[in-house]
């Protein structure tokens, strides 16, 4: 029936709808707790949205992990001598990492606020900045995995394009936590 169709093209596929699953929950989650940042308080309905961004996001992580596995045995030595393999899997593992600090501290501690005035409470302050690290983290990681997959092959090596990817992150934690204080108008 799909003669036309090599089981690595098919791999590749269901690889592409679950960087677009995962990728596109992350955005929404992010991008709702960043609104929720401006408007200074959290409901429970753009928890609900982080929530169920981030169920997709699990979804997304969890067909990546199935589909890059069968497209990895379909030649292992090359993508093990592959620079932007590596790079990519080393990524994804910050996402996952991220993702599970984000869900059992960050969201439960969201979670306590709902209602609240986030630049009146000491303990949301308090952690406020990692809450907006682990976004600017996410954001970064998904665009760096969603642009190394997308490219056939880049001729730098594994810590070259690390390299990058963590001045990028640095970058976007930076100008996340400077955001932060215009939003909270926070004063020293």
């Amino acid at each position: 029936m799909f003669d036309f169709i090599d089981t690595k093209t098919l791999y590749t596929i269901v690889h592409v709808f679950g960087a677009i699953i995962g990728a596109g929950g992350a955005f929404v989650s992010d991008g709702v707790f960043f609104d929720t940042i401006k408007d200074g308080r959290i409901t429970k309905r753009e928890l609900d949205f982080m929530k169920l961004g981030g169920k997709f996001v699990w979804a997304g992580i969890s067909v990546l992990f199935v589909s890059g596995t069968l497209i990895f045995l379909t030649d292992p030595a090359q993508y093990l001598a592959s620079a932007k393999f590596l790079a990519k899997v080393t990524i994804v593992g910050v996402i996952v990492l991220n993702g599970i600090i984000f869900h059992t501290i960050h969201i439960p501690h969201i979670q306590d606020h709902l209602g609240l005035k986030l630049k009146e409470s000491k303990t949301f302050l308090k952690k406020s900045s990692l809450i907006i690290a682990s976004g600017a983290v996410s954001f970064v990681s998904w665009v760096f995995t969603v642009v190394l997959g997308s490219l056939r092959s880049v001729p730098y090596s594994y810590t070259d394009i690390l390299s990058v990817y963590a001045v990028c992150v640095i970058l976007a934690v930076l100008g996340a936590c400077t955001l932060k204080k215009r939003f909270f108008k926070i004063k020293k």
